[in-house]
């Protein structure tokens, strides 16, 4: 006869407990592909700069929040104290983060909503170029890959968005206390190609390791 301590021993999995430790992020043009799979030959990761994936750089501490809110609609009824239907009617997903480079072109062309690729650097290093009154409101696709635990017990973690756009900038600060920021927020759309909003990764040797635990059918060699 099982016991509680029995029963919460098989339920309960010290392995599944995952902190991102590492984290790296990339935007790209809507035309590049999102990937199928975060690994090539042998197991190593791909090489997304080769596939057209553009670094976001150093984020503040913290990370890559993923926003999901959930949107309802309740059935009442005569007598009835709780409703007695709901529906899911939207569901609006966003992407945070605090970049801290801020010269890359790719990135100052996202934070202005404007095509700097006509802007050329001076002899001197000096580049200049005018904010548009209004940002041209482009459409990226993003990529977030996180890392978890030792070469031997890694878990690397991805999300994939099709269609995502930088709807929010908030305020950057010059002084000497902190580096210059921006937190800056994206809007996340159902890709057309791909069918969903967001595609999920989850991988690396200690998925493997763990595959009898995470549940899932193997595909066959």
């Amino acid at each position: 006869m099982p016991t509680f301590d029995s029963i919460r021993q098989e339920a309960d999995e010290r392995a599944l407990i995952r902190k991102i430790q590492k984290a790296v992020g990339f935007i790209a043009p809507a035309d590049v592909d999102l990937p199928e799979t975060l690994f090539g030959v042998g197991g190593a990761l791909i090489d997304l700069k080769a596939l057209g994936w553009m670094p976001i750089g150093i984020v503040t501490k913290d990370g890559y929040e993923f926003g999901r809110d959930v949107s309802k609609e309740d059935v009442e009824a005569l007598g009835y104290a709780s409703a007695v239907r709901s529906d899911t009617t939207a569901v609006a997903r966003s992407i945070k983060m605090t970049p801290l480079e801020t010269g890359r072109k790719h990135m100052q062309e996202l934070v202005n909503g404007t095509d700097l690729s006509a802007v050329t650097q001076a002899a001197n290093g000096e580049i200049v170029f005018d904010e548009p009154d209004l940002p041209a409101d482009k459409e990226y696709r993003l990529l977030v890959i996180g890392s978890d635990g030792p070469a031997a017990a890694n878990w690397i973690l991805g999300r994939g968005y099709g269609r995502v756009k930088l709807v929010a900038t908030d305020s950057e600060k010059w002084g000497s206390g902190d580096p210059v920021q921006q937190p800056l927020t994206f809007d996340v759309y159902t890709d057309s190609e791909i069918g969903s909003p967001v595609r999920k990764y989850m991988g690396g040797t200690a998925a493997l390791a763990n595959k009898t635990i995470l549940g899932f059918a193997q595909a066959t060699p």
